[in-house]
C-alpha cells in the first residue's frame, strides 16, 4: 500500500491517502517530473503501459511519478528516475514547482509538480510495469504530436521553457 501526502491550493499538507483513493477521488497531491535530455536537447519521450492508473498507453514527456508521504522533490525526481529508466546519480536541475489540474477521459486530476532536468545519454534500464518504450524528440516533434501526451507532461515542457529562458 502506497501512502501519499495530499495538499492544498497552497501545496501545504493537510491529509494522507492511499494512492488508489488520490487517483479515485482526484484529491490533490504532488508529483515530480524529470525532463530527461540528450546532447542535442532532445527530450526522452515514454510510452505508458496501459496499466498506468493515469493517461494509459499514452506518450509522457517526462520521467517522474506521484510524490511518496513525507518525501521531498528531489529524492522522489531522483527515485522515479532510478525506478522507470535505470538512471542513477545524475546531475538534475531544479525548476522550481508548478501546479496542473484538469481532466481527460473523465478523469481528473489536481497535482504539485516538482520539475527537474538532466543530460543523460547512458544505457537504460526500462519499468516494464510502467514504460512500454522510449525514444528521443525534439521540442517540435512533441509539438506536433501533442495530441497523444500526458497533458501534464506538456505543461511541464512549457514551464520548463519559460523558466529555462528566463534564466538565460
Amino acid at each position: 500500500m502506497e501512502w501519499v501526502d495530499v495538499v492544498d491550493e497552497q501545496d501545504r499538507v493537510i491529509g494522507v491517502a492511499e494512492r488508489a483513493k488520490v487517483r479515485r477521488e482526484n484529491l490533490r497531491h504532488r508529483a515530480s517530473y524529470i525532463l530527461v535530455l540528450d546532447d542535442a536537447e532532445r527530450v526522452l519521450v515514454q510510452r505508458r503501459t496501459l496499466g498506468k492508473d493515469f493517461c494509459p498507453g499514452m506518450l509522457d514527456a517526462c520521467a517522474g511519478g506521484v510524490v511518496t508521504q513525507g518525501e521531498a522533490m528531489e529524492p522522489s525526481a531522483r527515485r522515479e528516475l532510478a525506478e522507470e529508466l535505470g538512471i542513477f546519480d545524475v546531475p538534475l536541475q531544479s525548476f522550481g514547482t508548478f501546479y496542473a489540474e484538469g481532466a481527460l477521459d473523465g478523469k481528473g486530476y489536481r497535482v504539485w509538480g516538482g520539475l527537474f532536468s538532466c543530460h543523460y545519454q547512458g544505457p537504460l534500464q526500462l519499468q516494464a510495469e510502467e514504460v512500454s518504450a522510449v525514444h528521443w524528440m525534439s521540442l517540435a516533434e512533441i509539438g506536433l504530436r501533442a495530441d497523444e501526451f500526458t497533458p501534464d507532461s506538456l505543461l511541464a515542457i512549457a514551464t520548463w521553457q519559460a523558466r529555462r529562458s528566463e534564466r538565460a
